[in-house]
């Protein structure tokens, strides 16, 4: 029916307005920055190491494993609603013009994310595992073919067996895991083998779709895919699809001290508050990881930008958030709190920036060490005196 085509077109142009919308705030600014430096390390490296690989790689386990990995994770985007239970069901023997285009855009998606990780193999499998330009062909093929059939199977699967999603993802990786490792190695015999029991899988899960359309488990399915996005993106801007969580972190208790109300409760509301602790969680690692990169400029280019993110959303989700506050209750001048909230910020700044330091100046020469961290110090302290000079 036309009326439901054309109701997923409208939903996924909302769809995609909605995701660019906050797009342009994740790849924006320290984050394009970042981005800038790791691609261009990353392929600069590759492109090295591609030059003298080592004798015995496993590059055929390798490409397999890594077009699994891409090819397996996939959430199908059905963007229904909550009242779709009600507005659909009387149309649910016509509900496949609605999946049909659903499933074709999450195909796609999948695609397009396979093939471009199959370029990037391009290289590897000519190089260093010397395949022909047929058999890369017949690999881009197969790619697309396994990425049409994961997303059917993943869909039946949870249409008719959501207590076996577990299990089912363990098939398919293995079966996805199998299909490309004999194809690149050349054993027909075995790729032929796991094409037929990827066959008769898909056709094992599509008997198990014959059940009356689950609304309420698929409408569910999608609102928790789409808050993992909203989650995501409200690390960079504020979402109002995302209501803030907060953990008790009992362990904190005996930490910390309430000599002072406002560093007290700013670092409790910190510690708390699931997406700004996670967030300094996830850069804090990064900047104690990235010093172990072989690219001097790279690492101290990296410590600057993630040491200056920790410190931006730090300030902001401190002193900025629209969340009732226990220091509100109490008449402390608010020059008080953005003094506390300027010296918290550098401790968990300046923190993981320390132990960054030292790894980096175990693995590179102490100049660009040096010199990341300083510059770090110095956009992080430009940062707060410039916030501090904001009426």
């Amino acid at each position: 029916m036309r009326n439901l085509q054309s109701l997923y077109g409208q939903r996924f142009q909302s769809y995609f307005l909605d995701i660019q919308k906050y797009m342009q705030f994740i790849i924006s600014g320290h984050i394009a920055i970042v981005l800038l430096f790791v691609l261009g390390a990353a392929g600069y490296s590759y492109s090295e190491w591609l030059k003298t690989p080592p004798e015995g790689f496993p590059v055929f386990l390798v490409a397999a494993s890594l077009l699994m990995l891409v090819v397996v994770p996939n959430r199908p985007a059905l963007l229904f609603k909550q009242a779709d239970h009600y507005y659909l069901l009387p149309m649910e023997s016509k509900l496949l013009f609605y999946l049909k285009p659903a499933l074709r855009w999450s195909v796609t998606i999948v695609v397009i994310r396979a093939l471009v990780v199959t370029v990037v193999l391009l290289p590897l499998l000519t190089r260093v595992g010397e395949l022909e330009t047929s058999m890369l062909l017949a690999l881009g093929g197969v790619v697309v073919a396994a990425s049409y059939w994961n997303v059917h199977t993943k869909f039946h699967v949870l249409w008719g067996r959501p207590d076996a999603l577990l299990l089912d993802f363990f098939v398919r990786a293995l079966l996805l895991f199998g299909i490309f490792y004999f194809l690149l190695v050349g054993n027909l015999v075995l790729f032929i083998a796991c094409v037929g029991l990827a066959g008769g899988y898909f056709l094992a899960t599509k008997k198990m779709a014959m059940t009356p359309f689950p609304f309420d488990r698929m409408i569910d399915f999608e609102q928790q895919r789409m808050q993992r996005f909203y989650q995501f993106a409200n690390y960079f801007t504020e979402v109002p699809h995302v209501r803030s969580k907060v953990s008790r972190r009992a362990w904190a208790d005996g930490i910390l001290t309430k000599k002072d109300l406002h560093s007290f409760l700013i670092t409790r509301s910190f510690v708390r508050k699931d997406e700004l602790f996670y967030m300094w969680i996830r850069l804090a690692l990064l900047v104690i990881v990235f010093p172990f990169l072989s690219f001097s400029y790279v690492v101290a280019g990296l410590m600057v930008v993630f040491t200056f993110a920790i410190a931006i959303q730090t300030y902001q989700g401190l002193l900025f958030n629209q969340l009732f506050r226990m220091d509100m209750l109490y008449p402390q001048p608010h020059l008080t709190r953005s003094q506390a909230v300027s010296r918290f910020v550098r401790i968990v700044s300046y923190s993981p920036l320390a132990i960054s330091l030292l790894v980096a100046l175990s693995q590179h020469p102490p100049i660009f060490g040096g010199l990341g961290a300083l510059s770090a110090v110095v956009s992080v302290e430009w940062y707060l005196l410039r916030k501090k000079k904001q009426p």
